[in-house]
């Protein structure tokens, strides 16, 4: 007969084993619910009144809030192809759909010509996820339907539907929808929503050919790789490199056209009167939490000091790997004021015939994106984003330590550049920097390329 000391060891061992059970089975019931992949599901919507979203940079309609809608049904329809149907929460909104929309060109991806890298991967597809694609379906569009149901208004002066994939984390999802008033389009509906996560692990997986799992802790928990090295010989071979001027217009008033004017408010610290003045002391903005809305009440911090001195520009011809044309990069060369180190800023895959002409005055004509690699800009057309699918894109961009190790450009306060030719000289190549989430323009540079160098531009 077994011991008391035996029995009661026994009894602990039953007991941890009991214990460790249900933990699996709890476990494996949240996994299956967190990751559900049903073709078919319904998710709650979020919506915000003027009065709990007062940062809301957004031009709104009068009847903003009249027209509400309580969840969507997001279905799968076939592979990445997927069908979103907007259910009405009152009885004057009507059912919205947007469908057959290929997500393949929205979920986090990064393109094949960067994968033979493991540090580039994962560089690629975590500032994918990041940074904010918010993709544009006009009225007339095939994928927009308004369907029977309302007052008809939404029949009548829906004008736009907006899908956007936010700069958070994975799954952090938005529907836009927009009308027409006074010539000038505006959103009369704002809604954000959980992308259900096992729907976007099938897509994930589908288009990169990647496990998921490798990569999901630092996709839906914002996991900052800062520090990681980024082997620029393993993105691009250099065929030719030529040492550029540059002028930082550091003295110049800052620009402030559409999205800039309309997001002043949420810069935090006084506004700067020059470019200059970004430099001289801290700068805070507000910060863009979730689900997805910016938050004056959560002070973002920046380290723009990194870019405070620009100390010398480089242009270089690159090919990519497998790539059957020439490409540019610019390297911009900067020093602390801080702490005097060097830093990095890396553009390349430049392609001089899709930079457009304009005028500095003009300059949100411009073209922008997201640093990052493959990146697509941060508001597109569906017909653009399918013309030119993301992984399929040529350009890379990032900030650089002094041993090419890659620094979080969010946290220094940067989300990409804005490029242009200057409509009257042929020469000039204007570059300004976005701050983060685009709040402000950082700086204003003008690059003299020859025409030698820079044989094409758009018209």
């Amino acid at each position: 007969m077994a011991s008391p000391a035996a029995r009661s060891k026994r009894r602990a061992t039953v007991a941890s084993l009991a214990c460790l059970a249900i933990l699996a089975i709890a476990g494996s019931a949240w996994l299956a619910h967190r990751y559900d992949d049903r073709p078919q599901q319904t998710v709650a919507l979020t919506a915000f009144s003027k009065d709990t979203y007062p940062e809301n940079p957004e031009k709104t309609s009068p009847v903003f809030g009249t027209y509400s809608h309580r969840q969507v049904i997001v279905e799968q329809l076939d592979g990445t192809r997927f069908r979103f149907l907007l259910e009405p929460a009152s009885p004057k909104s009507a059912a919205i759909e947007l469908t057959d929309v290929d997500l393949a060109h929205v979920v986090a991806a990064v393109p094949p010509w960067a994968k033979r890298d493991l540090d580039l991967t994962k560089i690629g597809l975590i500032d994918r996820e990041w940074n904010r694609q918010q993709v544009r379906f006009d009225r007339s569009s095939p994928h927009v339907q308004v369907l029977n149901g309302g007052d008809g208004f939404e029949q009548r002066a829906l004008t736009r539907v907006d899908l956007a994939r936010n700069c958070l984390n994975a799954g952090l999802w938005e529907l836009l929808l927009f009308t027409t008033e006074d010539d000038e389009e505006r959103v009369y509906e704002h809604v954000w929503f959980t992308f259900p996560l096992g729907l976007y692990k099938q897509l994930f997986e589908q288009v990169n050919g990647l496990s998921y799992w490798s990569y999901w802790w630092s996709l839906e928990h914002w996991v900052d790789p800062s520090g990681t090295a980024i082997r620029l010989d393993r993105l691009r071979a250099i065929e030719r490199e030529w040492p550029i001027q540059a002028t930082a217009q550091r003295d110049e008033p800052v620009a402030t056209n559409g999205e800039q004017r309309r997001k002043r408010p949420n810069i935090l610290t006084p506004v700067a009167a020059t470019y200059r003045d970004w430099y001289s002391g801290p700068v805070r903005f507000a910060s863009f939490i979730p689900p997805g809305r910016y938050s004056r009440a959560h002070p973002r911090e920046t380290q723009l000091h990194y870019l405070a001195e620009l100390t010398g520009t480089l242009m270089r011809q690159v090919k990519l790997p497998g790539g059957t044309h020439s490409l540019f990069e610019i390297e911009l060369d900067f020093r602390s004021s801080q702490t005097g180190e060097p830093t990095r800023l890396i553009l390349g895959g430049l392609d001089w015939a899709t930079i457009p002409a304009t005028s500095p005055a003009q300059y949100d004509r411009g073209w922008q994106v997201p640093l990052g690699i493959g990146n697509p800009s941060f508001f597109e057309s569906y017909e653009q984003v399918t013309a030119a699918p993301p992984t399929q894109r040529t350009f890379y961009g990032f900030i650089l330590d002094s041993q090419s190790r890659w620094l979080d450009h969010h946290a220094i306060g940067v989300d990409g550049p804005l490029l242009h030719w200057d409509a009257d000289n042929p020469s000039a190549l204007h570059l300004y920097l976005l701050s983060y989430e685009r709040h402000a323009l950082l700086n204003h540079l003008v690059i003299t390329c020859p025409p030698a160098i820079c044989p094409r531009r758009a018209v």
